[in-house]
């Protein structure tokens, strides 16, 4: 089972404790990057009922480090237009575990669409299979007794709606500075792109930060939802 942190991956992996989904194994991609909740649930509740389920977690990760190492390094940022980042830390080394293996991926009815635009010949969907939508899966977590995780996104995902960033501005000032710092050493490179390039849905987070008010600031839902960005 492909597993991201999530509501989506949590409540399969309550399906697996009730025996309605069966999985071989548990592999978590980490970018380095989740927000400090998602780790915490994972080691409070998932990782423990896997490991009380006899199934292996393993978790694999990009070569070089995490992914925020990565973009300092090259002096890069991730991008709204491609998305390069869950490709290299998401699924290539998810692709190079398994081998060919199948992948059980957490897509819900809401998002039948993603499944069906996917090439995978590996992929299974057992959440599809089931029926279940994204409020089912909220149910079974639930239901079952356990809180709520976070949806599952690195902390200067681009694709974040404002409301998230809030939070993170609120919550952990420090990841808003390291974020601010990614966007700095990226215009080291390409600094005639700092009025217009940013973290902010593809614009400067910086300027949103400080409070420097622009007409691309805007309050709509732009949300990184899919199955390879983890649920």
């Amino acid at each position: 089972m492909s597993f991201g942190g999530g509501v989506q991956t949590t409540a399969m992996a309550i399906l697996m404790a009730q025996g309605k989904i069966q999985a071989d194994e548990v592999i978590f991609a980490d970018t380095g990057a989740e927000k400090p909740e998602t780790y915490w649930y994972m080691g409070k509740y998932t990782k423990p009922l896997f490991e009380e389920l006899n199934i292996p977690f393993t978790t694999v990760q990009m070569e070089g480090g995490t992914l925020l190492d990565y973009c300092n390094r090259y002096r890069i940022i991730p991008s709204v237009v491609m998305r390069w980042c869950t490709d290299k830390s998401k699924i290539r080394p998810m692709n190079k575990y398994l081998n060919g293996e199948t992948r059980l991926v957490g897509f819900s009815t809401d998002e039948v669409e993603r499944a069906t635009r996917s090439k995978s010949t590996v992929n299974e969907y057992p959440l599809l299979e089931l029926g279940y939508s994204y409020n089912d899966c909220e149910k079974t977590i639930m239901d079952y007794g356990w809180p709520m995780p976070l949806r599952s996104s690195c902390f200067f995902c681009t694709f974040q709606p404002w409301l998230e960033w809030n939070w993170l501005k609120r919550e952990h000032p420090e990841l808003i500075a390291k974020c601010i710092e990614m966007e700095n050493t990226y215009y080291t490179r390409r600094p005639e792109t700092r009025l217009r390039v940013g973290l902010f849905g593809g614009k400067p987070l910086w300027m949103w930060v400080e409070g420097i008010q622009s007409e691309w600031q805007f309050p709509g839902e732009y949300s990184c939802y899919s199955g390879d960005c983890g649920h």
